[in-house]
């Protein structure tokens, strides 16, 4: 499936995902395009089972993307407290 297609279909499928996984469509929408595909595959894949086990495998989606977030954050304020200590001792 090419790109544009993969970004359609998970779009038709953010109303599903977004009452499985008791949040807004907005919510949803709000994040990165590749995050929304790998929902909508996840929900693809996950068709068959319970809504309790579909919302544990999209909230594992999720986490991923919150958890990529959270340790690059956590990089950058690393390395501005590198480059911090590196400026003081250069005084």
């Amino acid at each position: 499936m090419s790109e544009p297609d993969s970004k359609y279909y998970a779009r038709l499928l953010l109303p599903e995902i977004a009452v499985v996984l008791g949040v807004t469509v907005a919510q949803l929408e709000n994040k990165p395009i590749d995050i929304q595909i790998m929902l909508a595959q996840t929900y693809i894949n996950c068709w068959h089972s319970d809504n309790c086990s579909i919302k544990k495998a999209l909230e594992q989606d999720l986490y991923v993307d919150d958890k990529s977030s959270r340790e690059a954050e956590i990089e950058n304020q690393e390395n501005i407290k590198q480059k911090n200590r590196e400026m003081e001792r250069t005084r």
